[in-house]
């Protein structure tokens, strides 16, 4: 009873990788797999780290910086930004050892809701360099990257995708355009196309 009431009590970073594992398996899953035996873990371990998560989200919990706060303990950066037209915004991050280097930050609106939440690249860490798509490689750049690279990057939905997931188009430094699918803002997977209105897998 009491861990219904409090599912995401003592779920800790690992289950958490686990959880956003489970959406990039629809990308890759070569990689999640090898991340699995890193890990020391199942694929039946990442359900139910995911199922888990799941219950969390619909369970009643605390909302914002707390339902974080609760799964992973205290946040290792805690800072703000102003954005115009829409006041503070907080920003809380945790490392994700998994990812070496990245973090996984949740933006917050002047209210406390979520207004943003993945994986981003931690402040002393330097990104990849981009010149062309053949350094676009699956897990080794964030969303930030390309928008410091190659903006401006155009964003859409696809029908029937999940929040964690999302496709950008956009031209490398040498011109090339490109298509890209991100899941929790960690690339999955690029490739160079035609023109801007052709969408890869």
């Amino acid at each position: 009873m009491g861990q219904d009431r409090m599912p995401l009590r003592g779920f800790g970073t690992v289950n958490f990788e686990l959880m956003l594992l489970r959406r990039m398996h629809d990308h890759q899953p070569t990689l999640v797999g090898a991340a699995l035996k890193n890990l020391g873990k199942s694929a039946a371990d990442l359900r139910a780290a995911h199922a888990q998560w799941q219950r969390g989200l619909r369970g009643g919990f605390p909302g914002g910086a707390s339902r974080y706060r609760l799964a992973l303990g205290k946040p290792a950066v805690v800072s703000s930004r102003r954005v115009p037209a829409i006041g503070e915004l907080a920003v809380e991050a945790w490392p994700m050892p998994l990812w070496p280097g990245l973090q996984f930050q949740v933006t917050f609106g002047p209210g406390g809701d979520v207004v943003d939440e993945r994986l981003a690249r931690m402040s002393d860490q330097a990104a990849p360099a981009i010149t062309s798509a053949a350094d676009l490689r699956p897990w080794q750049l964030v969303i930030d990257d390309l928008e410091s690279t190659c903006s401006p990057v155009r964003y859409r939905m696809s029908a029937g995708s999940v929040a964690s997931h999302a496709a950008a188009a956009f031209a490398t430094p040498d011109g090339t355009a490109c298509e890209a699918q991100f899941s929790w803002g960690l690339l999955q997977s690029a490739a160079a196309v035609d023109d801007g209105n052709h969408q890869t897998d």
